[in-house]
């Protein structure tokens, strides 16, 4: 398994984030073949969201991490280990940092897992800066790394697809494709529909909003703050609480503290999964300002919560809105927009009511246990029939 997220082992203990060590207990459960999982190495430094740390003996599975370059491939003196464990392997999953090349050198099947669409790549490449020769470096290079990328789509075994945008976009180059949606929302973490009908009957106040997720311009989260003080001079009463890490923290608390309702808006830092999952309860709605079209589990997430969404229309977002019917959608950057939307939800009990219990609904019938499913049940069946090895 190639991950992308960076791991640090220091003597016996691993630190990495909750999610992964989550999602690996499943795969031992339903793969019943022993597992191998390769990291980026973390610097002591690197941020982690919700960390933990292990032991390495305890984990029921092989761990390793290795250093990248800058040229996003492990560097030279260390590439020999991936290609010894991948010699041995009879399925990669994942395509991270060359693998692909090396798998398809040694005809190893693999199955890459994708989460972004072209255009998202551009959005991180290029959402930074504001400087527009920069920018259009910065895209030309993503498109680049984009085209260079398809051969290892067509040879794969098969591409799992995590939402909608890269889902569609892969059409074109491998049949073998797989829809997931992917999140931390396990089917008892769903709310309960009898609980979530008395939270709405009892709700009195401002709406309460919520944001969770990095404190970047990708994700949107200045503009989340500016959308809750948009609506503010509408006159919409409202609360938003933030919750997460980045480098756009500091700004977002200066700007929450214009707010005409003082102390309604309130940036805190990240809190673990678990936690977050049980704060959610107590709010009416999530503001999501994506501008990039990943498919963030924030969205499931928070549906499970029983919180309609009001976001950009981001690729994702703009179907995932359709299918669900738990949201509004506007175009993205149009704060006054996305604030008028905000208000009308604010103002009609009865949709917020109906918009709630369709967002616990879509959630229960994408749990991770379903999705994770659908994803294990696919790698076995490859393993079972050897996989694709027509190169």
């Amino acid at each position: 398994m190639i991950h992308a997220n960076s791991a640090r082992i220091t003597g016996d203990v691993l630190r990495v984030d909750r999610k992964f060590l989550v999602g690996m207990q499943a795969y031992i459960e339903r793969i019943r073949e022993p597992i191998c999982s390769i990291h980026p190495e973390a610097s002591p430094d690197t941020p982690i969201m919700d960390p933990v740390e292990v032991p390495v003996g305890s984990l029921g599975f092989k761990i390793a991490a290795l250093p990248i370059g800058r040229d996003r491939l492990v560097v030279p003196h260390r590439r020999a280990e991936l290609t010894d464990v991948l010699r041995k392997t009879r399925l990669m999953y994942g395509s991270h940092f060359g693998s692909a090349s090396i798998a398809r050198e040694l005809q190893v099947p693999y199955v890459p897992v994708l989460e972004y669409d072209l255009g998202t790549h551009v959005v991180f490449a290029t959402s930074s800066t504001s400087n527009p020769v920069r920018r259009l470096v910065r895209a030309t290079r993503a498109y680049a790394t984009h085209r260079a990328e398809i051969p290892a789509l067509r040879a794969a075994a098969a591409v799992h697809c995590n939402g909608y945008p890269v889902f569609d976009e892969t059409e074109r180059f491998n049949a073998r494709r797989l829809l997931y949606l992917d999140s931390r929302m396990a089917s008892d973490m769903v709310m309960d529909s009898q609980a979530l009908t008395a939270r709405l009957a009892g709700r009195a106040g401002p709406l309460r909003l919520l944001f969770s997720g990095r404190y970047e311009h990708s994700k949107g989260a200045l503009d989340a703050i500016k959308v809750a003080l948009a609506a503010q001079r509408l006159g919409v009463a409202l609360e938003l609480h933030t919750f997460g890490q980045g480098t756009l923290k500091d700004e977002m608390s200066l700007l929450a503290a214009q707010s005409s309702q003082p102390g309604s808006i309130v940036v805190n830092e990240a809190v673990s999964y678990p936690v977050l999952a049980q704060k959610a309860r107590e709010f009416d709605a999530f503001v999501c300002c994506h501008i990039q079209s990943d498919p963030s589990c924030t969205y499931i997430e928070s549906m499970g919560a029983g919180l309609p969404i009001v976001g950009y229309a981001n690729r994702m977002w703009a179907r995932l809105c359709e299918e669900s019917a738990a949201g509004y959608a506007a175009p993205i950057g149009q704060i006054d927009d996305l604030a008028r939307l905000v208000g009308r939800l604010a103002g009609d009990t009865e949709t917020l009511e109906r918009m709630s219990h369709a967002a616990r609904n879509f959630a229960a019938e994408h749990t991770f246990e379903r999705e994770f499913t659908r994803r294990t049940d696919s790698l076995n069946e490859i393993m079972l029939g050897g996989g694709n090895r027509d190169r």
